[in-house]
């Protein structure tokens, strides 16, 4: 029998929740809502099938629904967990769990009291590069010496998410929360405990997203440096390369991993032909599990406070 699932929330990521869900076959979007009219609309033409739905707080208390999958912007993610919760229901939760210290707290401790079953989406916790990744670097020749994440954006928000205005804003957006939050969770993922050690940020309006950010960390005795930047003339890139002494493996664009070594760049053999596709899979599989109480890879509630707390003292450090 297949997981019946609520979306709450249908942006890019609420859809691509559906869409990954008819491919998998254990995962059955039951329902779904969105604040807005167009998003429900466009969702109900575009998925034949899908049940949108009027009342929210309805459609987290149906009898029929296993999991809550929470998809909306931050600064909700709070009340809808607490109600998924309440009506008995496990929940899958976007990142950032929230932007609130006090929130963050507050479904960690929820969680536990209540035995929920829970997990938050970063999607490095079924990546088989990141698989590759864990097991290279702790070999003893690898000889690990530090890791550089490097973020750079034509523009902010991307070109997909211009419709997506809450990402511009300081509350609740910005890249450091959408994006170097999933390479915190890496960091976490891979070496237990991350120490930021330094940070700033700039913004061109106070209630603006930060256009630049630079930190930097010590992953247990690691060291770790990011940089950030938003404008310029550069196409997007996001990687993060793990320097050992005669290697350097690199995580380019989510999910392709190369090997640097004397001078050169190829792919790393044995990972999937189309790897974001087997990652989303794999993620979804992991749900599963989670779902069948069995062991997972997807990080607790409190694994994702622990990656809140690194992002929101970088966005308070040294901003201007």
């Amino acid at each position: 029998m297949s997981i019946r699932i609520a979306v709450i929330g249908l942006g890019i990521i609420g859809r691509r929740m559906i869409e990954q869900s008819r491919l998998h076959g254990g995962l059955n979007v039951a329902c779904a809502w969105d604040s807005s009219a167009v998003a429900c609309a466009t969702a109900e033409h575009d998925y034949p099938g899908l049940v949108i739905v009027q009342d929210v707080n309805a459609m987290i208390r149906r009898a029929d629904i296993d999991l809550v999958y929470v998809a909306v912007p931050p600064l909700a993610h709070h009340a809808y967990v607490v109600a998924a919760a309440d009506a008995g229901k496990a929940v899958f939760c976007e990142k950032p769990l929230t932007v609130s210290q006090t929130q963050g707290q507050a479904l960690v401790d929820l969680a536990r009291t209540r035995q929920l079953r829970h997990a938050v989406n970063y999607v490095f916790a079924s990546s088989h590069a990141v698989a590759a990744i864990a097991q290279r670097i702790r070999a003893p020749e690898f000889e690990l010496q530090s890791i550089a994440i490097r973020m750079r954006f034509f523009e902010w928000p991307r070109a997909w998410q211009a419709s997506a205005a809450w990402l511009n804003r300081a509350d609740q957006g910005g890249p450091t929360r959408e994006v170097l939050s999933h390479y915190v969770y890496l960091l976490l993922a891979l070496f237990g405990k991350v120490k930021l050690l330094t940070a700033c940020v700039r913004r061109q309006a106070p209630e603006a997203a930060e256009h630049f950010s630079h930190a930097s960390f010590d992953a247990q005795g690691t060291p770790v440096s990011l940089a950030c930047h938003v404008g310029g003339a550069a196409p997007d890139e996001v990687l993060v390369q793990f320097h050992g002494a005669a290697q350097t493996l690199e995580l380019a664009n989510w999910y392709e991993l190369n090997l640097l070594e004397n001078g050169q760049r190829h792919p790393v053999a044995g990972l999937p032909a189309d790897p974001r596709q087997a990652t989303y899979q794999a993620q979804l599989q992991q749900l599963c599990e989670l779902m069948a109480g069995r062991q997972h890879s997807l990080p607790s509630f409190a694994v994702a406070f622990e990656v809140q707390q690194i992002i929101e003292a970088i966005l308070t450090s040294d901003v201007a």
